[in-house]
């Protein structure tokens, strides 16, 4: 597939000075084109609901919240398991010219993430599939899922601490 999988182009033109609010859904093939690039065990619902308000110099805000129906994979069970995400989406779009490099980068975590875009549309589709990926749990955990490690069966040896092991294998004569 060519281009992002969930493609929402908006005019930054047609906004209006106020700000527009907009709701997007994945379709079924959409969905099954983000999971297979998420490497998620299903997308069973993907959408968001934003207010985009142009700020003039190219610069257009987005504000609002998505909601993901995911499967993913336990870390500890190797289950698979459905969860609901929510996630805000608090971006801040700035429009560049085809091959212009940022000169700095100034990192600021209380800041919108900066989404680059070039020409007159912002693909909001694609910005709300980033933030659907950077708010995935990267070991997801299924709700009461445990693990328990087990010393039983190990020789008294393999339980001691690794330093006195290790002054085993000290040279005779060698003094701590």
């Amino acid at each position: 597939m060519s281009g992002p999988e969930f493609h929402r182009p908006v005019t930054v033109a047609r906004l209006r000075p106020e700000g527009d609010a907009i709701a997007i859904e994945a379709g079924p093939a959409e969905r099954e084109a983000v999971r297979a690039r998420l490497g998620l065990e299903g997308l069973d619902r993907l959408s968001a609901e934003l207010i985009l308000q142009p700020l003039g110099g190219g610069l257009v805000s987005a504000r609002g919240s998505l909601r993901a129906e995911v499967r993913q994979v336990c870390v500890v069970t190797l289950e698979p398991f459905s969860a609901t995400l929510t996630a805000p989406v608090q971006l801040m779009f700035r429009r560049t010219e085809p091959g212009q490099e940022m000169a700095e980068v100034v990192l600021d975590l209380e800041a919108e993430d900066e989404v680059l875009y070039t020409g007159s549309e912002i693909d909001v589709g694609e910005a709300v599939v980033e933030t659907l990926a950077l708010a995935l749990d990267p070991w997801p955990r299924r709700p009461g899922a445990t693990f328990a490690w087990s010393n039983e069966g190990e020789a008294e040896e393999e339980r001691q601490s690794p330093f006195t092991l290790l002054m085993r294998l000290r040279p005779p004569g060698v003094d701590s």
